[in-house]
């Protein structure tokens, strides 16, 4: 049983998958055949997605299971160890591979992150409205009476209160909910075309999490950028994303509408999921633990998912599943899900 709250913000309109944007809709970034290794060991098996502009889509999996591993591939902000391959699309632009001077105008500029702590991303020596400022200077030029402006402005579009007094505050002085919706004004300095919010609200309590998701639907819906979430919170993610993204073992294992996902899940992965989520009204239920945890290496020669999967078939220990649509905008990795059917 669903969170009656999530499953009323889960009806919206159906959205193609697993990286295949509305017809006719222009892509903000497309990655095809990503993978990531390090130290020769492979933590991402070829991830194909698309995210259509103005979309939001989310992201989501248990810790360990490649989510923000891929992005922050695509961004180049790996250590220099780490082996990538596969291409990642911005308009014409191959992001995986680009120099650096080319990522350094993407970053921040074309595509923005708010990463998850922001009291480790905020600088603790500087105050927030230089630190909004410096993002105005490096991607739009701005300076003087114009960035001091702007960084207000910013800062009055997330919320914070108290703009003009706010921006010589240091990060220590505010709070958790404070400093993220700061990272958020960050983000947006630059008018990015795509914003990817990396657990933005992990760190905080039930009632400011809920703020930051609206906050973000909001500016997302305001300015007609591409938003992905990434997240562990299945339910959170939801309420916010068109699409949704099931990650497990660095492979996207599941992926369709919100609506799709939550109500006609196909992969064991994606429903065990779904059951781990308490409901927040209704009569009490008994909810689904998943046992054991995501590979780390040696994944099994099969579905990586066998060990802890109560509906394996005998061949799943052995056969790698492919990629298979099981209507239009909903594809799946799992050969259980198409025996079934």
């Amino acid at each position: 049983m669903l969170n009656k709250s999530y499953q009323n913000s889960a009806s919206l309109a159906l959205l193609p998958a697993h990286g295949v944007p509305p017809s006719g809709t222009n892509p903000a970034i497309k990655i095809a055949d990503l993978t990531v290794a390090f130290g020769g060991v492979p933590v991402l098996h070829g991830v194909d997605l698309i995210v259509g502009k103005g979309e939001a889509v989310g992201i989501v999996g248990e810790s360990g299971c490649g989510k923000s591993v891929t992005w922050r591939a695509v961004l180049d902000l790996l250590p220099r160890s780490a082996e990538v391959s596969g291409e990642a699309w911005l308009g014409d632009l191959d992001l995986v591979g680009a120099r650096p001077l080319v990522l350094d105008r993407v970053r921040g500029g074309r595509i923005a992150m708010i990463f998850q702590d922001p009291a480790g991303a905020l600088n603790p020596v500087h105050r927030i409205g230089a630190q909004i400022a410096e993002a105005l200077r490096l991607h739009r030029g701005l300076t003087g009476p114009a960035a001091r402006a702007e960084t207000r402005r910013l800062l009055e579009q997330v919320g914070i209160a108290d703009a003009a007094n706010r921006v010589n505050a240091y990060p220590h002085e505010l709070s958790g909910g404070q400093n993220q919706r700061v990272m958020i004004a960050i983000a947006l300095a630059g008018r990015p075309e795509l914003l990817v919010a990396d657990e933005p609200t992990t760190a905080l309590d039930a009632t400011v999490q809920a703020q930051i998701l609206l906050l973000l639907k909001k500016i997302q819906q305001d300015t007609g950028m591409a938003l992905v979430m990434i997240s562990h919170d299945l339910a959170a993610v939801a309420a916010i994303c068109d699409r949704l993204c099931v990650m497990y073992a660095g492979r996207i294992v599941e992926a369709g509408s919100t609506h799709t996902l939550l109500t006609a899940p196909e992969h064991p992965y994606t429903r065990d999921l779904i059951g781990a989520i308490p409901p927040s009204c209704g009569p009490r239920i008994r909810l689904t633990a998943i046992a054991g945890a995501p590979p780390q290496r040696n994944l099994p020669p099969g579905c990586a998912y066998v060990p802890r999967c109560r509906d394996a078939l005998a061949a799943c220990r052995m056969v790698q599943p492919q990629v298979r649509q099981v209507s239009a905008g909903h594809s799946v990795h799992c050969l259980k899900a198409a025996a079934e059917r």
